[in-house]
């Protein structure tokens, strides 16, 4: 795991789910970003992100988030 399944309370700047991911990053080692972002700097689709129990959706990682928001980053899980 990159972040580990733990709960971690986190201070970012800036207020975009973008930032939340630089800051993320620098935690990762520079990991995070390579696996869940595409070439383009978007989410990868193998992911999503859920803000308050909420999808992201439209405004991808421009979404605002607040001061205590609840941000979860899941990988989506496929099978047959």
């Amino acid at each position: 795991m990159i972040l580990g399944a733990h709960t971690k309370l986190i201070d970012i700047r800036g207020s975009t789910l973008r930032d939340l991911i630089e800051t993320l990053n620098l935690i990762s080692g520079g990991t995070l970003k390579k696996e869940i972002l595409t070439e383009n700097g978007d989410l990868d689709p193998r992911f999503k992100i859920y803000v308050n129990g909420a999808l992201v959706d439209g405004l991808g990682l421009n979404t605002l988030i607040a001061d205590g928001d609840n941000v979860m980053l899941f990988p989506v899980i496929d099978g047959g």
